[in-house]
């Protein structure tokens, strides 16, 4: 599968109630509660903003939180306001940031009790390494995270560990490594009954057998992975793979079952409304249709790319407007050919 499924273990930015309600709350308990309260309230607002995109109005108030629970210290509620932003962070790709707070956070967690918590810090800050590119600093952390879990018989977080260390070790081109990684994170959620989990490292196998230039074992793969979204009601993921089969079949030549798999993938992208992955795909599928000769159905799916570029604002309009030029001066050049063969005939 693409990198995109690869999927690192991330915090999740989460704000409960509306907005509105939130800024009223937050208004009053300044007006007559006490500074827990109001501190509680700048969390929750605070969330409440990242989650629909208002980083400007969010940072403060999580600044805000984190003054007032420092100074009442309230660990449990500064340890979760800490991680909050640090995986607010993570997501904009402030890494420094988000680890200064992952290690202030790490460092609040010192009772026995902590371990699961510690665990999963340690793993958040692998991801940030992970998003930096540092590999070894990500593997290190992922290691450390991985000994809790095990220790602590925690299945599921050792599944999703095995996971990230794959992709790292993908990147790394050590691609033994990423095969023994996934594998073992597949046995994991194979003993859980994990279904997405499952599909997804098939997917990760299939993706690392087509890097390698193993079509028939990247085929395979995913092939076991297609029915497990399937039967997970992941319709995007399933349209990832059918995607990448017909990424498979092109680099082998077999473009008549490339195009299915595409048309595959393109009807589901079509049912979710994903505009932007639909314009990759009608682009690959254009591309193979240039390949046959067959330009005019090239240009009519290029059209349709272009006209969604124009829509969404997509960045790639201007190289999918030249491809359509090229194309078009083959259909014209080819015309012209024919053109000439006739007028010869007669």
């Amino acid at each position: 599968m693409s990198e995109d499924n690869q999927r690192p273990q991330g915090p999740e930015v989460q704000g409960p109630g509306s907005v509105e309600g939130l800024e009223q709350q937050l208004e009053e308990r300044r007006r007559t509660g006490g500074d827990a309260a109001v501190a509680q309230s700048c969390l929750e607002l605070a969330q409440a903003y990242a989650e629909q995109g208002s980083l400007r109005q969010a940072y403060p108030l999580f600044e805000q939180a984190l003054q007032i629970f420092e100074v009442r210290g309230d660990r449990a509620n500064l340890v979760l306001c800490l991680k909050t932003l640090a995986g607010l962070c993570y997501r904009q790709g402030a890494w420094n940031r988000a680890l200064d707070l992952y290690h202030q956070a790490l460092r609040l967690l010192t009772d026995p009790e902590d371990e699961a918590e510690v665990a999963l810090t340690h793993s958040q800050i692998g991801s940030v390494y992970q998003g930096q590119g540092d590999w070894e600093k990500a593997l290190a952390s992922y290691a450390e995270s991985l000994k809790t879990r095990e220790r602590l018989g925690d299945t599921r977080g050792m599944a999703l560990l095995y996971n990230n260390l794959g992709a790292v070790f993908a990147r790394q081109r050590q691609w033994e490594e990423a095969e023994q990684a996934w594998t073992t994170c597949l046995a994991l959620h194979e003993g859980s009954g994990d279904l997405t989990g499952q599909a997804i490292t098939l997917g990760n196998l299939g993706s690392l057998a087509q890097q390698r230039g193993l079509w028939t074992d990247a085929l395979t793969w995913y092939s076991r992975s297609l029915p497990l979204y399937r039967q997970s009601g992941d319709t995007l993921g399933e349209a990832t793979i059918h995607n990448n089969v017909g990424l498979v079949y092109k680099q082998i030549g077999r473009l008549d079952q490339a195009l299915e798999a595409y048309r595959k993938g393109l009807t589901l992208l079509q049912t979710l409304g994903d505009s932007l992955r639909a314009t990759v795909t009608m682009y690959n599928m254009a591309m193979i249709h240039e390949d046959q000769g067959d330009y005019r159905e090239a240009l009519r799916l290029l059209e349709q790319v272009i006209e969604i570029d124009r829509r969404i604002g997509h960045p790639d309009l201007r190289r999918d407007m030249e491809t359509f030029r090229r194309v078009r001066q083959k259909l014209d050049a080819a015309r012209d050919t024919q053109k000439m063969e006739e007028e010869r005939a007669i």
